[in-house]
């Protein structure tokens, strides 16, 4: 917000640098609190108002960041949806939290706001230069004001609503003992495809379905789409050299000739993907000797994309430039569009629906066989021993969030309870990882280490402490926010956005 303070004074140089306090005395006036924008609102949370100025400052930062992080996979048409709600969610959160403040009785004074701007600033600010800072991003000194006191309450809101929680040393130590300790599992997977078989479908059964199960063969037909609708697609690999946005003529052009001179070598008969290594820029594609893969239509900007689509597999391109610099691409292979209707596969989509369902009827007489073995007594890996089946066995696993073990998937249930059992006790449960089936045998279980839990537990009770507060300030956001929703006090207007 005040990025150009934070970045001293280079621009400042020979300018009349006066105090703080001066300038604060010309624009906090009588400290009243200044009205909403003028005009219509994008976003309105009680009575707090925000148009269109501050809700394109917000997504304009946030897409620079996301900009920066992506490089130039950036397409700013891909986020177009996702920026929106993230600059409207700032905007009510904030709102929220300033009107709790109000309500109680949590303020601003201007001082608090001119030591946020002294502390920017280093202690001192070129009058002009602020006031131009301010018209341009904020159009008047009364809305700076206004936005940097709504920032402050909301600020003083989360550290109040975050100071609540506690965690106790007993807490931590208990959390690090299970996420320390570990175990060994042995593994039943049961895969419908693995059992559908190779045998013919019966003939009378494919008609069946042809006649009277449309529905399920164009569901099928959908979750398939990604082999039957087959967009145009290239394989390329590129060279880039960097232009950086506000680069002089000069360091264009400079990179411009270094551009020339890397494809003066892969016309002359040089590998391009050696080339590539050795002097694109692209730190995504640099190491695999410029590779991007296969890609389709919307997945590249416009420059780019336009100079690959039309090239000839084999043959380099022309310099191309984009906002990240000067380009060389190379098409390996340029893939035609391919589309197979659903009449004409739907004979196709009949045998493999009779298939999967076959295989899943084989994995449920199968699990239930072995799920009665185990109840009665036996093992899992003597029951699977007496199917012919063959286990899994992991190495040692810990407690993670997404459940996943090694060789079965995500399956958070499976593992959990893989820490209740004691050494050699089966489960008789089956548990559904995506479209397969498992049942777990614990081989071994072993105690979080003692000397390790000291280590940590400093380290452990901060940790939990700030899910703690992260999750305290999510309940409660949650909780006013839908409170303001049904009362009809909240609202976001995306058509206010030209």
């Amino acid at each position: 917000m005040l990025g150009f303070l934070r970045k001293g004074q280079r621009w400042l140089t020979g300018l009349v640098v006066v105090g703080v306090g001066f300038v604060f005395a010309v624009f906090l006036g009588l400290g009243s609190t200044p009205q909403g924008p003028s005009g219509r609102a994008v976003v309105e949370v009680g009575g707090y108002r925000f148009g269109l100025r501050e809700f394109e400052r917000i997504r304009t930062s946030r897409e620079e960041q996301i900009r920066q992080a992506a490089g130039e996979d950036f397409d700013a048409r891909d986020f177009e949806g996702p920026l929106n709600d993230f600059a409207a969610g700032v905007l009510v959160n904030r709102a929220i939290l300033a009107l709790e403040a109000d309500r109680m009785g949590i303020a601003v004074s201007n001082r608090e706001i001119e030591d946020m701007v002294r502390a920017g600033s280093g202690g001192s600010i070129d009058v002009e230069g602020f006031r131009d800072f301010i018209r341009r991003e904020y159009g008047t000194e009364r809305h700076f004001i206004r936005e940097e006191r709504i920032a402050l309450q909301a600020g003083k809101m989360v550290r109040l609503i975050q100071g609540l929680p506690r965690v106790s040393e007993a807490e931590a130590r208990e959390s690090l003992r299970q996420r320390l300790e570990e175990v060994r599992i042995a593994a039943v997977v049961l895969d419908p495809e693995g059992l559908a078989g190779d045998g013919e479908i019966d003939p009378e059964r494919v008609a069946a379905a042809l006649a009277g199960r449309d529905v399920d063969l164009r569901a099928l037909y959908e979750a398939r789409a990604e082999v039957y609708q087959v967009p145009e697609q290239v394989r390329a690999r590129h060279i880039l050299i960097r232009v950086p946005p506000g680069s002089e003529p000069e360091a264009a052009a400079e990179a411009e000739t270094r551009a020339r001179q890397a494809l003066a070598r892969v016309r002359a008969g040089e590998d391009f993907a050696r080339v590539a290594a050795e002097l694109s820029e692209d730190p995504g594609s640099k190491d695999n000797g410029g590779d991007l893969g296969l890609f389709g239509r919307g997945r590249m900007v416009a420059p780019f994309e336009e100079a690959a689509f039309a090239l000839a597999p084999g043959t380099p391109s022309d310099l191309v430039r984009t906002d990240f610099g000067f380009h060389v691409i190379l098409v390996e292979e340029h893939r035609q569009a391919e589309s197979r209707p659903y009449e004409a596969v739907r004979e196709e989509l009949a045998r493999e629906l009779l298939a999967g369902e076959a295989g899943r009827e084989r994995v449920d007489a199968l699990a239930g066989r072995l799920s009665a073995a185990v109840g009665g007594g036996a093992s899992l890996e003597d029951a699977a021993r007496a199917e012919g089946l063959t286990l899994v066995r992991t190495d040692w696993l810990r407690r993670r969030p997404d459940g996943f073990v090694p060789d079965v998937g995500p399956a958070p249930e499976m593992l959990a309870l893989a820490f209740t059992l004691e050494p050699g006790q089966s489960s008789a449960r089956t548990f559904q990882v995506g479209a397969r089936s498992a049942m777990l045998q614990v081989l071994e279980r072993r105690g979080a280490d003692p000397a390790e839990i000291e280590a940590r537990i400093a380290g452990e009770r901060e940790q939990l402490l700030e899910s703690k507060r992260l999750a305290a300030l999510e309940l409660w956001m949650g909780q006013r926010r839908q409170a303001l929703v049904d009362g009809g006090e909240l609202s976001v207007d995306y058509s206010a956005i030209p």
